[in-house]
């Protein structure tokens, strides 16, 4: 399951396709930005005036050529053509990796789905948690060692749930450990805007709260006494 895009095609996951595209793009580039080096991020803004996520990168990288730059480093050569290596500064003193966002623009990128969505709640719990332990066990997230959350990349119908295989998967898991709240976080969309309370027989002898939480994904931050 991947997501991303080629020179001439987008690669989208079945859980995004019901998104329109306006909502995709910006859904990939917030997950995006998550994943990658500050240098390689790409501004928000350039999200919302896309029409496709290829178009992000051009969009961002026409606007570079408008700027004032400041320190040039090398100049490089890019499928056929000379362009200019730089580290520049906006106003807002962000320095970016052009090399790096050519090679985008013209390749294209992709991601595995799953491994793209655990990292951007990660990123995104730890933002919002800064004065909290968070320690990041493959797909799941610990914080304090009292709370688990599981990032799963699953589309959640919850006139039709279907959750029992993954329950399984984590029975040992939560057999294992005592953790006072398991949330099980998986990609909001409209059949799914609402937690829901998970009973297990497992999480009753550990005493262990276990819900299943829809995740917007968003560059919004919301702070909270617990995580969202």
């Amino acid at each position: 399951m991947l997501f991303g895009f080629e020179k001439n095609r987008e690669i989208i996951p079945e859980i995004y396709r019901s998104l329109d595209q306006q909502e995709l793009v910006m859904n990939f580039l917030i997950q995006y930005n998550s994943c990658v080096k500050d240098e390689m991020k790409i501004p928000l803004i350039y999200g919302k005036q896309a029409k496709n996520i290829r178009e992000v990168f051009n969009n961002f990288i026409k606007d570079i050529f408008k700027v004032k730059f400041g320190k040039i480093k090398t100049v490089f050569r890019c499928n056929g053509f000379h362009a200019r290596r730089l580290i520049f500064q906006t106003k807002k003193i962000k320095k970016y990796d052009l090399d790096q966002i050519f090679n985008i623009y013209h390749n294209g990128i992709y991601f595995n789905a799953q491994s793209l969505f655990s990292d951007y709640v990660y990123d995104k719990i730890s933002r919002q948690n800064s004065d909290k332990i968070i320690d990041q066990q493959r797909d799941f997230i610990i914080i304090d060692k009292k709370i688990a959350i599981w990032a799963l990349c699953k589309k959640i119908d919850i006139y039709n749930l279907e959750i029992e295989d993954e329950i399984q998967k984590i029975s040992t898991f939560i057999e294992k450990n005592k953790f006072e709240k398991l949330y099980i976080v998986c990609p909001r969309n409209k059949n799914f805007k609402h937690f829901v309370e998970i009973k297990h027989f497992l999480c009753d002898l550990n005493k262990t709260m276990l819900k299943l939480v829809p995740y917007k994904i968003s560059n919004q931050l919301i702070r909270r006494n617990k995580c969202q």
